[in-house]
């Protein structure tokens, strides 16, 4: 009995082991594909690169010139963003429905002193892989506290 319920016990933590690492590689394709996306967004990089990753609907509504215009827009909107880093992975999950396959990573990155920008890309699964589906940056400017009254 003792070797049977050992013998389980090793499959459960071997299968585990096997779907860990399944959401691990899709969230390194992920974080890849978001880097580069907004590397290109905020600095470096071309549509040419982050383009590949992209869904079929994404590319037919964000073309070259698009995405060159979009470069422009966050720069006349939301300015310089710098020092940009990973913060959160969102799985998004209905109770009645279960985990819909859609991940969002967000990204914050400074601006100015007291300015920062909000860096969200969506991705989902397209003939099996993560593939971009959205973006959006958006500025954030903290409310300043007012000083405590007495």
């Amino acid at each position: 009995m003792k070797k049977f319920l050992l013998a389980l016990f090793m499959t459960l933590m071997v299968s585990a082991t096997c779907f860990a690492e399944g959401a691990a590689s899709r969230f390194n394709t992920e974080e890849k594909a978001a880097d580069a996306l907004v590397a290109a967004l905020v600095g470096n990089g071309t549509y040419e690169q982050v383009s590949k990753s992209f869904t079929g609907a994404l590319r037919e509504k964000v073309n070259a010139e698009t995405f060159a215009t979009v470069k422009n827009e966050i720069k006349k909107q939301v300015g310089n963003v710098k020092n940009v880093n990973f913060v959160i992975l969102n799985k998004q999950y209905d109770l009645q429905k279960g985990y819909n396959g859609i991940d969002e990573l967000v990204y914050f990155g400074t601006v100015s002193k007291d300015k920062f920008a909000r860096i969200f890309v969506a991705f989902e699964l397209e003939n099996g892989a993560p593939k971009i589906n959205g973006f959006q940056v958006t500025p954030i400017e903290p409310q300043k506290q007012e000083a405590a009254k007495k």
